[in-house]
């Protein structure tokens, strides 16, 4: 499959327009923009898919090209930095039936899935190292590894002070932390399955199902470690916008700051741990007071 450099070469080596790509790869105009742009840094792996096979077909036709060979052939398109997850660092882990396996022991059999294409029921039937987490990302396996303890207290802290202010004002929503599985695609190929460390459901619906949630939650909290970073600021930031969270906060302890991400109205704001940061989907009635905050996890 291209990646996204390769295809900005090869739209140049074929003199295509945006509508060209448009057209013959069925993706909309305004995404195939925003992917050659920039803007969109993690497309989906079907959306990549279908954009290489716009350039596979002029590729066959007339030869020209970058690669000499199937240009399906480079695996999957992952954010530069993140790696799918790997057991020991090196060999990865295949989901075959209820069981996994190690493929470089040279055994095969059954339905056994590569490290993309993964679906929540193959999410399910994958047997990690005891205390290994996975998310599964448009069908690719991230590693989480271990977060640190300021990390967990930050986490805890801002789930006390949000869960009780749902209490105390008698709210619909539900504050859950990580580990839970949040399928965020589950009516649209079921292919994303991730453990947000913080977030707030107010549709209880979403909930009914005890191993997973089902849906997209409205407030999100992803707290950043040095394994996480750029996933959360880059690859999840444009998942859960896409997919319709309302608010989404990135707290970076180890910089001193707080991202607020307010989709619904479109704002973006940028904060320290000596300030006070309203929830926008509370109209700001809740205040998170990240000195206090920060004076917890420093006692």
């Amino acid at each position: 499959m291209y990646k996204i450099s390769d295809m900005i070469k090869l739209k140049k080596i074929y003199g295509l327009s945006y509508e060209d790509i448009s057209k013959e790869s069925g993706i909309s105009l305004s995404s195939v923009q925003k992917i050659f742009g920039g803007v969109i840094k993690a497309p989906r792996r079907g959306t990549l898919l279908a954009l290489s096979r716009v350039f596979e077909s002029y590729e066959k036709e007339d030869g020209i090209g970058l690669y000499d060979h199937d240009p399906y052939d480079d695996g999957p398109f992952v954010a530069e930095s993140i790696t799918p997850y790997t057991a020991g660092g090196s060999k990865p882990y295949y989901s075959s039936g209820s069981s996994a396996i190690d493929v470089s022991d040279g055994r095969s059999g059954g339905d056994i899935y590569s490290q993309t294409g993964y679906t929540y029921e193959d999410y399910n039937k994958l047997e990690l190292p005891a205390g290994k987490r996975v998310e599964v990302i448009d069908g690719v396996l991230y590693d989480m590894s271990s977060p640190r303890y300021n990390h967990q207290r930050i986490i805890m802290r801002l789930y006390v002070l949000i869960d009780s202010f749902i209490r105390e004002n008698k709210g619909k929503c539900e504050a859950i932390v990580a580990p839970a599985d949040v399928r965020l695609e589950y009516d649209k190929g079921d292919m994303t399955v991730v453990q947000p460390d913080l977030f707030v459901v107010c549709d209880r619906k979403k909930l009914e199902d005890d191993r997973a949630m089902k849906g997209v939650p409205d407030f999100i909290i992803e707290v950043v470690s040095p394994a996480s970073r750029k996933i959360d600021m880059e690859i999840k930031l444009e998942k859960y916008k896409e997919n319709g969270v309302r608010e989404y906060w990135i707290v970076d302890y180890e910089k001193g700051k707080v991202i607020k991400n307010y989709f619904e109205g479109d704002i973006v704001s940028i904060h320290s741990f000596d300030d006070k940061v309203g929830v926008s989907i509370y109209d700001e009635k809740l205040v998170i007071d990240f000195s206090e905050v920060k004076k917890y996890i420093e006692q």
